[in-house]
């Protein structure tokens, strides 16, 4: 006769969890509490949806902030208004203008409330005490005549050169249209000759009536083996074609500097000087705040007021010396008549 014994064999877990449950490889910022996790799924998703330009600023203030922190994870408990003033307070120290400053703590404050309003932390205001707007920009407009210097200068047919000519030309044709944007239009974007593009930052749609100087440039570059107005891209991927567009957006500001300088113009050219030299000429002419503003796709005419700003000074000076100088003639004119008068 044969016995059988059988052996149970109990494990028992240290930490009270069940031997049988597979423990998670990664815990989910809510279970761990931790902002930097956050962060990064946040800036995963934000790609996902093809806001490349908003991830890239996450990505860059997260990386600061991590730089500033000493550490590879920040936790929401630790995020509040102490160590959002002392970070700040570091930026300075570092020479990071007002500016790249604010944008960082845009960022950050964007991140923090998508976690408050998913309910992973509470709303503590810790961005409460710091800059986050927008201080007023250094003039970056140029003159009318400093447009023809760029019309007429002589550049080479079909070299990249010209097409940084006329496409920098382009965007200020149509209402300072942002660099990015055109780098992604489409030919099926412009229908019974109206230009109709999404402002890659703000999401506004604008609107745009091709004038026949900007047909003539369209014209220029007209391609069936793609689907883009401008040869800028090729990718039909948007990941892929946003890589690209950073490529290129470099080379062309950089072409840009050197087109300035050929064509005789004192200051120095960037993607920007096209929008804000068209909100500039378009405020000298007298056209409304309000049409400034949705011709560049601003959600605020606060922006645009920041853009004219200084213009608006001089405009308010020429204004005042033109209401003087009739006065003043006006009175000169009495003062003859008197004389004249007394005489006889």
């Amino acid at each position: 006769m044969f016995k059988i014994c059988i052996v149970f064999k109990i494990s028992i877990r240290r930490d009270g969890g069940s031997p049988c449950r597979k423990r998670k490889k990664e815990e989910s910022p809510a279970a761990t509490g931790s902002f930097s996790g956050f962060a990064r799924g946040e800036i995963a998703r934000t790609r996902l949806m093809h806001r490349h330009s908003t991830a890239d600023n996450y990505a860059t203030a997260l990386r600061s902030l991590l730089a500033f922190h000493g550490k590879k994870d920040i936790s929401f408990a630790e995020v509040d208004s102490r160590l959002v003033d002392a970070y700040g307070e570091w930026l300075r120290r570092k020479g990071i203008c007002k500016d790249t400053l604010s944008c960082y703590m845009r960022s950050l404050r964007a991140v923090y409330n998508k976690a408050v309003e998913q309910g992973l932390t509470e709303q503590k205001e810790p961005f409460g005490n710091v800059f986050t707007g927008i201080s007023r920009t250094r003039k970056r407009s140029i003159e009318k005549a400093d447009i023809n210097k760029l019309r007429a200068v002589q550049v080479k047919p079909g070299s990249f050169m010209q097409l940084v000519r006329d496409v920098f030309l382009f965007c200020f044709y149509a209402c300072g249209m942002p660099f990015v944007d055109v780098a992604f239009l489409k030919k099926s974007q412009i229908k019974g000759g109206i230009l109709v593009y999404h402002r890659r930052k703000t999401d506004q749609v604008v609107q745009i009536k091709l004038e026949p100087c900007m047909q003539e440039i369209i014209n220029r570059y007209r391609s069936d083996g793609s689907d883009y107005v401008f040869p800028f891209l090729t990718s039909q991927d948007e990941d892929t074609a946003y890589r690209e567009y950073k490529r290129k957006f470099s080379y062309y500001n950089k072409t840009l500097k050197t087109l300035g300088k050929l064509a005789g113009v004192d200051k120095p050219l960037s993607s920007y000087v096209a929008r804000h030299t068209w909100a500039t000429l378009a405020f000298m002419s007298s056209v409304d705040m309000s049409v400034i503003a949705q011709a560049l796709g601003h959600t605020d005419v606060k922006t645009t007021r920041i853009y004219v700003e200084d213009i608006g000074n001089g405009k308010q000076n020429s204004a005042n010396k033109k209401l003087l100088n009739e006065v003043l003639r006006k009175r000169s004119s009495v003062q003859e008549v008197t004389s004249v008068q007394e005489v006889q």
